[in-house]
């Protein structure tokens, strides 16, 4: 049973990955044909504290006391997402929920894979550049101050180049605690990164950077289609479906165009002709729904979407990881070829000097 540190450790509503995690759950389970009841409390013993345990134990607790799952879950409605409970009671109510619960794990893991195989593709080049940053600052302090006091004795006449590169080690010099604060501001800001990154403000403003946005964008329409589908292969209405969608894919500017397109279809609007005035959806798409409606396959339609927008997806996340890794070597080469001639081209001209 949850403990008093589950319960206060529990509070908020699951994660998108702690979500996915709980509809595994429920689809191992009932694809088993055991019984959810004590299977969740025991899934949920097996949990450090934290919000998925305080769940799964008090739906399975639920569940045991003979309380409906669709019931259950609503009771948890601060804590489990409107679209996965809207996903459960279209599953309850077309009689598939293992299916509907299986599709949906598959299909959910969509966009952090996708994001996934973006960072670890753009990860070495990041470094790279990052390292090369902190290797030059360290030699343009000291090794370049060493080099200063040879050519300032000799008196030797610099280039350009070598100007350039004493000033910056000044620079530097000079403001060496400021830089220490930009960095370690530059860490703080890219930690709270990390803590926002699934926030929807957060991947609607990623899908307007360039190269980059490309992959978020097509990763938010490829989950919005999958999302919809299910949800519209589970029998809900559409409005109910689009404003469940339009929580699910976790992005702002999909969220608002998806509650667009609910009032539009309540106004007896057609789905193709409302989501055809969205500016963040995809401009292919309301003629394919448009071709869907006539033919009613509209979620077939939308799956097929999904998975030429996760194609896509795939291919801007390697593109970036690509021009990255081009964008790093040169950083690299041109930061060296500066250091390399800026400082030797004086010393071979000293040289010159002394042998002549």
């Amino acid at each position: 049973m949850a403990g008093g540190s589950d319960h206060s450790g529990g509070r908020g509503e699951l994660s998108a990955e702690e979500a996915a995690r709980m509809t595994d759950q429920l689809a191992g389970l009932t694809g088993a044909g055991l019984p959810l009841g004590p299977g969740l409390a025991a899934l949920g013993e097996e949990l450090p504290a934290g919000r998925l345990r305080t769940s799964l134990l008090e739906l399975g607790q639920a569940l045991e006391a003979g309380i409906p799952l669709d019931e259950a879950m609503e009771r948890q409605k601060g804590r489990i997402p409107a679209h996965l409970r809207g996903i459960v009671l279209g599953g309850l109510k077309s009689g598939r929920l293992g299916d509907v619960l299986g599709r949906f794990t598959g299909y959910v893991s969509v966009g952090t894979d996708l994001r996934r195989r973006l960072w670890l593709g753009m990860a070495y080049p990041i470094f790279t550049i990052a390292l090369t940053i902190l290797i030059l600052v360290v030699a343009d302090t000291f090794v370049v101050a060493m080099f200063e006091a040879i050519f300032r004795d000799f008196g030797v006449s610099l280039p350009g180049i070598t100007i350039l590169l004493i000033n910056v080690s000044h620079g530097i010099r000079a403001v060496w605690p400021g830089l220490a604060i930009v960095g370690l501001a530059f860490l703080v800001v890219w930690l709270s990164g990390k803590l926002i990154a699934g926030s929807p403000a957060f991947r609607g403003a990623m899908a307007k950077v360039p190269v980059l946005g490309s992959v978020w964008k097509y990763t938010g329409w490829a989950e919005f289609c999958h999302l919809l589908a299910l949800l519209l292969e589970s029998r809900l209405p559409m409005p109910q479906a689009l404003r469940l969608t339009g929580e699910g894919v976790e992005n702002s500017s999909l969220a608002h165009a998806a509650e667009s397109m609910a009032r539009g279809v309540e106004n007896g609007q057609p789905l193709y002709s409302t989501m055809a005035r969205q500016p963040d959806l995809p401009r292919n798409l309301p003629r394919l729904i448009r071709w869907a409606d006539d033919h009613n396959t509209t979620a077939e339609i939308l799956h097929t979407a999904g998975e030429m927008y996760e194609a896509r997806a795939r291919t801007q996340a390697s593109f970036a990881g690509t021009v990255m890794a081009v964008l790093a070597a040169l950083f690299v080469f041109m930061g060296v070829a500066v250091g390399v001639v800026g400082l030797f081209l004086p010393l071979i001209m000293l040289i010159t000097r002394l042998s002549g």
